[in-house]
Order: C-alpha cells, then sequence, then structure tokens
C-alpha cells in the first residue's frame, strides 16, 4: 500500500462494531414496517452482516430485542438524569418528564410495542430486567417528583403509582397502533408537528388534573 493509499485509509471512516450494526439494523427495520415482528434475516441483511452473528452477539432474537430496548430506554433514563439536576419545581420537572416520555416514543416508534412485547412474551428474567432497569426508575422519579410537589402545594395529592399509569397510557396510546390511527382517525404519518400537539393536549389534560387550581394555591 503506497503513502496515498494509507492516507485514504486512515481518512475513511470506521465501520460500525456488528453488534451496533444489527441494533441499528433493527431498530429501522421495525420503525420502517411498524411491528416488532420482523425476521432476522431481514435484520441481518440490512446490517449486511451474517444472521448467524445475532446469536454471537445476543444468544438469539429475544436477547437482539432486550439489547435494543435497553439501548433506546438508556438515552431516555440519561435526558431523565440531567432533567432532575436542573434547578426546577417538581411541576415543571414533571411536566418536562412526561413530554419527554412522548418524544422518546417518537424518536424510537416501535419502542413501545417492544417493550409491551417483552414484558409479555419474553422469558421472565428478560421482563424482570425489563421492569428494573426502565420501568422502575420512571415510576419512582414521578413518585418522587409528586410527592415533593404535594409538600410544595403545587401538585395534589393524588397517588403516584395511578396516577402515573394514567399518565403514560396517555403519552403511549397514540404510538400503541398506527392502524387504528389510519383507518379510524384518518392519520397516515405521525410527523413531528402532531407529536408536538399531541403533547400539548395530553399535558393540558394531565396538568389540570394534577395542579392545584391557582387560587387555592396562593391562599
Amino acid at each position: 500500500m503506497d503513502a496515498h493509499e494509507k492516507n485514504k485509509a486512515r481518512a475513511a471512516p470506521a465501520r460500525p462494531a456488528a453488534r451496533d450494526l444489527l441494533l441499528q439494523a433493527a431498530s429501522e427495520v421495525m420503525s420502517e414496517r411498524e411491528t416488532v415482528d420482523v425476521p432476522l434475516a431481514d435484520i441481518a441483511a440490512r446490517a449486511d452482516l451474517n444472521v448467524a452473528l445475532v446469536s454471537y452477539y445476543f444468544g438469539g432474537k429475544e436477547g437482539l430485542l432486550l439489547a435494543l430496548a435497553k439501548r433506546d430506554a438508556a438515552t431516555a433514563l440519561g435526558e431523565l438524569d440531567r432533567l432532575m439536576g436542573l434547578d426546577l419545581p417538581p411541576a415543571e420537572k414533571l411536566r418536562r418528564h412526561l413530554a419527554g416520555v412522548i418524544r422518546t416514543f417518537f424518536r424510537y416508534p416501535y419502542l413501545y410495542r417492544l417493550l409491551g412485547a417483552l414484558m409479555r412474551d419474553a422469558t421472565t428474567d428478560a421482563a424482570r430486567e425489563i421492569a428494573e432497569f426502565f420501568v422502575v426508575p420512571l415510576t419512582l422519579t414521578a413518585k418522587e417528583l409528586m410527592e415533593e410537589g404535594a409538600k410544595d402545594g403545587t401538585i395534589r395529592p393524588l397517588d403516584p403509582t395511578l396516577f402515573y399509569l394514567v399518565a403514560l397510557g396517555a403519552c403511549e396510546h397514540i404510538f400503541a397502533n398506527p392502524a387504528i390511527l389510519k383507518h379510524a382517525h384518518g392519520i397516515e404519518h405521525l410527523d413531528d408537528a402532531l407529536r408536538r400537539r399531541y403533547t400539548d393536549v395530553v399535558l393540558d389534560t394531565l396538568m389540570h388534573g394534577y395542579l392545584v387550581p391557582k387560587d387555592r394555591a396562593s391562599s
């Protein structure tokens, strides 16, 4: 290899690791097909890799799906950690957190269905891992914010667990079944403009349920 070829080789961007390529391929195929039920062969083909590498890196399809869910959840949890470090009232943190949940499911449109499938159909260990890694931290954070808001008089003393189940249901519902959006509501594609409008409606509805009215808060 002459000097010119060596310089070209050094300048060329490195190909991501096979494990990351498989995760990204799974994310892309699931997003495009609006389903988590995709053949491993199609994922491997998108990554331009041998399908046997799924078993090598993940131990099989369940391991791949679990790794993908954890990858995407880690992004959301990182954003939540940054939010909790801000100097903001608990009610505002809760509002931003719920907006972030909707943004996460928009960014990864298959994630809601993927989490549901793993919690429902995966082995007990995998389901427990998802719960402990993702669901429990979200629930504990919401409980903390609800309790802090109740103490400072800005959030009504609602049952934090039940409230959060209601809130998550609202945040997730628009992503649950694309066919319903299409055939019942005439929505062919969930774009960012619709995501923003949906966020506004969800937050407006929830906040009028969990915030103390201003005339009572100031008295």
